[in-house]
């Protein structure tokens, strides 16, 4: 099947996402945000943002699993471009301008220096680190911004939809790992970032 299109692996992979039950998909991203408390966060920075994302239907959704004073910033498009706002529990979510539940447009914009770590919600990751997403391309053109691209990375997905050959497009930006319900998988440091962050990537 590596000779599919992008829109036919994201289309079998939708319906084999549909597939688990919810009493699984709640199961598997318990155990997401289990690998991310145990591994991942005691890495970070103090005072660093958490970058998650506001989960549509069947996506793995971190968010109730993780700590309520976690410091977070969430996406949201707005005017044809895609910003990360400074969000605290609690705050309401509006649909952004994809429909997808987001801060509003008055929410801070954080700059990716605040940022230590970016979960990139994925229909699919390839054995690579690129990732699939729904063919908005979004968050390659965020990645493409040298500062953006620096922040450590995780593609969020149900490990059925892991370890996928799609095929990669030039513009396709890698992602620094992955998280799955059976775990983190990193697969390149951050390019120039800082030392902290080197520390952080290197917790294989």
């Amino acid at each position: 099947m590596t000779t599919n299109s992008k829109g036919e692996w994201r289309r079998l992979l939708l319906q084999r996402r549909r597939s688990l039950t919810h009493g699984q998909r709640q199961q598997q991203a318990r155990a997401m945000a289990a690998h991310l408390l145990e591994q991942v966060l005691p890495q970070l920075n103090p005072g660093a943002l958490v970058a998650g994302y506001g989960a549509l239907a069947a996506e793995p959704d971190l968010t109730p699993h993780l700590p309520g004073d976690l410091a977070m910033a969430l996406p949201a498009v707005y005017h044809g471009e895609l910003c990360l706002r400074r969000w605290d529990w609690g705050d309401p979510l509006a649909p952004d301008d994809c429909g997808v539940p987001a801060p509003p447009v008055t929410a801070q914009v954080v700059e990716p220096g605040a940022v230590g770590l970016l979960l990139i919600p994925a229909v699919a990751m390839h054995p690579a680190g690129f990732r699939l997403g729904y063919g908005g391309g979004w968050y390659d053109r965020l990645l493409s911004q040298s500062a953006w691209g620096q922040c450590p990375s995780l593609g969020v997905c149900f490990s059925c939809c892991a370890a996928i050959p799609f095929a990669v497009d030039p513009w396709d930006r890698p992602l620094h790992g992955q998280l799955t319900e059976k775990g983190v998988q990193w697969w390149r440091h951050p390019q120039g970032g800082e030392s902290e962050h080197r520390k952080f990537c290197s917790q294989r």
